[in-house]
């Protein structure tokens, strides 16, 4: 029988080689799925909030009759809101990890930090300060070692946090009724309850003992909650 395919948007990652480390641990889908990501900043062009989600609008346009089901990773999540249109007469799964509806105050001061330190081209320093939210309760794992231009990382930081930053997603989530399932982790100290809103058809659900990076902090249960929701039809 033929797997049926998932469009994954992850987090933005300051080289595409970072993003297996994001998506492998949806393995377990791998018996009845096929996992596709693809890159959060595949479009860094300098345009307004608008015009950049209309542009993500178009792109995902293109991919939704060829897709069962759609992940999205704290920006990629972001990015899946903006587009919630979209879906509104389509009933296929969508799943959102760590994904802000809006930045409050917490979330800004620690994100800026992170691009501050991008702007200064200390690449390791911001990724250590970000890591150390993103990981949380756990220690920084190995990351992987691409060699990697210091600036390009740098610039693809600065432009995927920036329009965290920028992107409040409330009135989208309130006007556009798609059914999704939304985990966020118990004990996150980026994405969490101060700054995310549930939506009217959304299914919210905190992660018991997670930070940002539930999937590998609480594997049985986001399994589940995922299971249930790209199975909720069947």
């Amino acid at each position: 029988m033929q797997k049926k395919k998932i469009l994954v948007i992850p987090s933005d990652t300051p080289h595409p080689s970072y993003i297996e480390s994001i998506i492998s641990p949806l393995s377990f889908l791998n018996d009845h799925f096929s996992i596709h990501p693809i890159d959060s900043l595949t479009i860094m062009e300098e345009y307004s909030n608008e015009a950049f989600y209309h542009r993500w609008e178009q792109e995902l346009t293109k991919h939704i009759p060829h897709y069962d089901a759609f992940f999205g990773f704290s920006f990629g999540g972001v990015i899946l809101q903006q587009c919630f249109s979209l879906f509104t007469q389509i009933n296929k799964p969508i799943v959102l990890f760590s994904t802000p509806s809006f930045a409050d105050a917490a979330l800004s001061e620690k994100l800026s930090e992170v691009i501050a330190l991008c702007k200064e081209n200390k690449v390791d320093d911001a990724l250590h300060a970000l890591y150390k939210h993103v990981y949380y309760p756990n220690s920084i794992p190995p990351q992987p070692h691409p060699s990697f231009n210091n600036e390009t990382a740098a610039k693809r930081v600065i432009f995927g946090l920036s329009r965290v930053l920028e992107t409040n997603s409330i009135s989208l989530l309130q006007e556009n009724q798609v059914n999704h399932l939304h985990l966020i982790g118990e004990l996150s100290q980026l994405v969490n309850k101060n700054n995310v809103v549930a939506a009217q058809n959304g299914n919210l659900l905190t992660v018991p003992g997670a930070g940002m990076r539930m999937l590998r902090d609480n594997l049985p249960f986001c399994k589940q909650a995922i299971l249930e929701a790209l199975n909720s039809d069947d």
